[in-house]
């Protein structure tokens, strides 16, 4: 809340107001406010919030980031805004300084898509830019017509390009819509089928390809705090996608690989690589049947907690074929070769192969020393 200021009525050059929408309450972060319920005007410079009483204002310039979440149950509609640090020198606020680098507009009687769509457009123009642009660049006009001209045909390329993106913007917002839609359609035949207790292979592989469509209601920081809470409900959730992956990958997947399929399955409430990490330190044999691992190379992955049975699988696969390298054992076993070499390796270690040096590589072979 520190990058809000008391409301200054004169309008900016070239200001125009695009949007207004009544019933808004501001938070500063998880922070609630005491600017609750007033009225917010979403203007080409600012964001514009008055309840009658008190008016402040935001320059749009602040806003780095945005993204919104529908309502759910006794939660209303909300557009977050990432922000900019605040300015060293500004003018008087409500706030002198605030802990938080995001603010949240509540829509307690819906209208949050409609103010997304004017915020983004709007950060999309950069008319305050504009404003400026045009007064530096008033004298250039006295220079002769062949500059005026050129900045009108920038101006018009910008123009265009902006417009372009603005239709961009609203089919992805349409597709996120539809996506949610489909999540929910897949869940509820998927029920429908449960319900039917079928155990055709059609319907069970028809089952499988509806559950992996995504994750309906995942897991986000409005829903479940911040830091650690936020961390430790992701690695449930994350536990709870990985067990049929990570059984078919053998038990073990590299964290980048469940970065990927965890995201797909999310869909369009998409996490950071770094959240996805911290999540997979919360995971644990006792509570989620698997645990983060980092292998001496340094790279991570997350393995079951059925390391034995894996040991078991990469002996009888050598045992079948004599002997292998770490290229013939990702090609059998379908993993990553990096993840072969890493098994090898560790099943070097625990004394169940041995390896061969020659000239034609390194080969491994079942330890019979140690069973002698």
């Amino acid at each position: 809340m520190d990058r809000w200021i008391w409301q200054n009525k004169d309008k900016r050059a070239a200001e125009e107001n695009r949007h207004t929408i009544s019933n808004v309450r501001l938070y500063d972060g998880e922070d609630k406010t005491p600017f609750d319920q007033g009225s917010l005007t979403v203007s080409t410079h600012r964001l514009l919030w008055s309840d009658g009483n008190q008016s402040i204002e935001m320059p749009l310039k602040h806003i780095v980031k945005m993204e919104s979440h529908g309502a759910k149950f006794t939660k209303s509609a909300k557009v977050i805004l990432t922000l900019t640090k605040a300015p060293h020198s500004k003018s008087p606020g409500p706030m002198n300084e605030s802990k938080h680098d995001y603010i949240k507009l509540s829509f307690v009687k819906g209208g949050h898509q409609e103010t997304e769509s004017a915020i983004k457009k709007c950060l999309n123009e950069k008319r305050w830019e504009k404003g400026v642009i045009a007064v530096q660049n008033k004298p250039s006009s006295l220079m002769g017509g062949g500059l005026v001209r050129i900045e009108r045909q920038i101006e018009s390329s910008r123009l265009s390009t902006d417009q372009s993106l603005s239709t961009a913007f609203k089919d992805i917002d349409n597709l996120m819509v539809k996506g949610k839609e489909m999540v929910s359609l897949a869940e509820r035949i998927a029920q429908k089928l449960s319900d039917v207790k079928t155990d055709g292979d059609e319907t069970v592989e028809l089952k499988s390809h509806l559950l992996s469509i995504g994750i309906s209601n995942p897991v986000t920081r409005e829903t479940h705090g911040t830091g650690t809470s936020y961390h430790k409900s992701l690695g449930n959730e994350l536990a709870r996608m990985l067990h049929g992956p990570l059984n078919e990958a053998g038990g073990v997947l590299s964290v980048s690989e469940v970065y990927c399929r965890y995201n797909r399955a999310r869909g369009i409430e998409l996490v950071s690589p770094e959240d996805v990490v911290n999540a997979c330190k919360t995971l644990t044999p006792e509570h989620h049947g698997m645990e983060l691992k980092k292998f001496s190379s340094g790279v991570l992955v997350v393995e079951g907690d059925n390391f034995k049975s894996i040991m078991d699988n990469l002996l009888q696969t050598i045992k079948a074929n004599d002997c292998c390298n770490a290229v013939t054992l990702s090609n059998i076993m379908s993993i990553p070769l990096l993840l072969a070499k890493e098994r090898l390796q560790a099943a070097e270690q625990h004394g169940i192969v041995c390896r061969d040096e020659t000239d034609d590589g390194i080969f491994f072979y079942e330890n019979l020393f140690c069973m002698a």
